[in-house]
């Protein structure tokens, strides 16, 4: 059947012209069905008005197809194929694909949570590519604009409309310095050390102040930044040699504890927790490869996330 009659015919009444080839019986195929015989024998009226043909005729066992009725067998069978084919979730198989995927994190994002999640995707998918791109600060915009599929990011607002997000896990701030720093001498970190020590500032956005100095100006306080940088990682080897106390993330932090000489205090003033998210486009959120990957994702960084949790729990004694 071309697609022009099939336009003119509800798909509903051609699956029963089909049941009725395939089975040569209104009863037998409106169990198949799963109707009443009287509503099949309504549909089969209206099939043989549509196509101005008897099509079945009465034998001694069930129905007979005429000529016109068997000549739609075929291409019936493959039209009903092919619709099902492409009204079907399309599927995905992670140890055959070769599919490349891109993500959007910070460097202490890829260190910290993603980094350990690599060797297990390629387990599960060793043909898979990942694309790894700079977080730029704008979800939506970054999403909307067709760049990464997903990113990992703490967002500074709800996220927005359009945009889908699983949260991760929550952290807080705290302050890493040298080993022999000399206010690593000392147990706690009081306020008044704190402001007069001298400080580097992560500003991926360029921003003069961070966190801290916002919560520190609400107190009526500031703090001696004397060096800005945008990356995280390198932020730490600079306060390894350096008297610059640096303010991070605790999850990265204690992750880097391991391999840095590094010594790490709660800070002097509270500040809000805050949370990580994978967010992604409402473009991908029925793609069967991207539910794969963010569900795959999102299970091993709230397990990573959930370790070095309880690691800086220890460290701070909290």
């Amino acid at each position: 059947m071309h697609l022009a009659e099939l336009a003119r015919h509800d798909l509903n009444t051609l699956v029963a012209l089909h049941a009725l080839l395939e089975t040569r019986s209104v009863s037998r195929a409106a169990e198949r069905l799963n109707l009443s015989q009287p509503a099949v024998s309504r549909t089969l009226g209206r099939l043989r008005e549509a196509f101005d043909d008897p099509l079945f005729v009465r034998a001694q066992r069930g129905l007979r197809p005429t000529a016109r009725a068997e000549a739609l067998r075929q291409p019936l069978a493959r039209l009903l194929q092919e619709l099902g084919a492409l009204l079907a979730p399309p599927e995905f198989s992670p140890e055959d694909s070769q599919r490349r995927f891109q993500l959007a994190t910070t460097d202490y994002g890829m260190h910290a949570f993603v980094a350990p999640q690599i060797a297990p995707l390629h387990e599960q998918a060793p043909g898979i590519r990942l694309d790894i791109q700079a977080y730029g600060g704008n979800v939506e915009q970054q999403l909307e604009e067709g760049g990464p599929e997903l990113a990992m990011c703490v967002p500074t607002a709800r996220v927005p409309a359009g945009v889908h997000g699983r949260e991760i896990g929550d952290d807080q701030f705290v302050c890493v310095m040298r080993q022999d720093h000399p206010l690593a001498a000392k147990e706690t970190l009081s306020l008044e050390d704190f402001l007069a020590a001298s400080h580097q500032l992560i500003s991926m956005g360029g921003d003069e102040r961070g966190a801290v100095d916002l919560k520190l100006a609400e107190l009526g306080l500031s703090r001696q930044v004397v060096m800005r940088q945008p990356h995280f990682l390198a932020a730490f080897s600079v306060s390894c040699h350096s008297d610059l106390l640096l303010c991070v993330p605790g999850c990265l932090a204690i992750s880097m504890l391991d391999q840095l000489p590094l010594a790490l205090r709660p800070l002097p003033i509270t500040l809000n927790r805050f949370s990580y998210w994978l967010v992604w486009h409402e473009r991908l959120h029925h793609d069967a490869g991207h539910r794969w990957l963010r569900q795959t994702l999102s299970t091993g960084i709230q397990a990573r996330h959930r370790e070095l949790s309880q690691r800086l729990r220890q460290r701070l004694g909290s």
